[in-house]
């Protein structure tokens, strides 16, 4: 017999074949370390070893992963149940009392309170399920922006490229800004939405001529209407470009790659950020020229194409 006031959940059926994937999935990795030991007792062989236990590997990832979805969508049914059994208590108990006259000013503003407290935890619900999907989302995304970055870098000047051939960025660069980027080997950005909307933007360079840093990094505090320099890391010219680094910076005040390279806080650099950050890193490859490949029997020209 259930006791008064407590509550039974039934979990709907494609969650339970959720959880029985899950039961399959960890049975097959139970099984694929079982033959693992077995072959490698037999055999002895490493590479064989190593190439399994990376199977067994992604397969506990996925396991974990839907669990995890599986969890998060028993947590989201259960809430909309119980809001929902609320919401038909609240009407049971409105039609039992007779109906109101009209509504003076007074009543209709404690009823608006009334409804605004009932929205309030399902605006939280929603917040709290957003960023459950955004944060899993972007687990999913980082192996894939992980091997894209490796890529990249077998690519030389990659990035110098992508840059000199944005539509926006092209007419904020110069030949010896362009020679800079040609070290740059990796570019990262990341996003935190909590406790503040962060952008953080990190520019990875080889050793080069101009500055020692290896790394190079721009915060932005993001709003509705612009991105707001925050932080930005000091870059250590070499004594040889020191005296020409600061006259670049001071002979030119309108806006450019360079000024917002050395100076963060300078008058429209939050232009430059949000390019990087909405644009380029999401889809670098778009903005990519490459060379023409001659055709056989010709000379070989300077023709270049957008990759599409």
């Amino acid at each position: 017999m259930r006791p008064e006031g407590s509550l039974t959940y039934r979990v709907p059926e494609r969650l339970r074949q959720g959880f029985c994937g899950v039961g399959r999935a960890a049975q097959a990795l139970v099984c694929a370390s079982a033959k693992e030991g077995t072959a490698f007792r037999m055999e002895a062989v490493q590479e064989g070893a190593a190439g399994v236990e990376s199977e067994q590997a992604a397969l506990g990832e996925e396991a974990v992963l839907l669990l995890d979805d599986i969890m998060a969508e028993v947590e989201v049914v259960a809430e909309e149940e119980g809001l929902v059994e609320r919401r038909e208590e609240a009407q049971r108990a409105q039609q039992a009392v007779p109906g109101p006259g009209p509504m003076t000013p007074e009543s209709a503003l404690e009823e608006l309170l009334a409804v605004q407290v009932e929205l309030e935890p399902v605006n939280a619900q929603a917040r709290k399920a957003f960023s459950r999907q955004r944060e899993k989302m972007e687990r999913r995304r980082k192996p894939h922006l992980d091997r894209r970055g490796a890529v990249i870098q077998s690519v030389p000047g990659f990035w110098a490229n992508v840059i000199a051939n944005h539509p926006q960025m092209s007419a904020l660069i110069t030949d010896e800004d362009e020679d800079m980027l040609s070290y740059m080997v990796s570019l990262e950005v990341e996003e935190e939405k909590h406790p503040v909307h962060l952008c953080k933007i990190m520019l990875f360079f080889r050793s080069n001529p101009y500055f020692q840093n290896k790394v190079i990094t721009k915060e932005y505090l993001v709003n509705i209407t612009e991105y707001r320099a925050s932080h930005s890391t000091p870059i250590e010219w070499y004594p040889d470009y020191e005296v020409e680094a600061y006259r670049r910076r001071h002979h030119n005040s309108s806006l450019n790659f360079f000024n917002w390279f050395s100076d963060h806080n300078f008058a429209g650099s939050n232009k430059i950020a949000e390019i990087l950050c909405k644009d380029l890193w999401r889809n670098p490859l778009q903005y990519y020229k490459r060379m023409k490949p001659p055709e056989e029997g010709t000379e070989t020209s300077g023709d270049s194409q957008l990759l599409s």
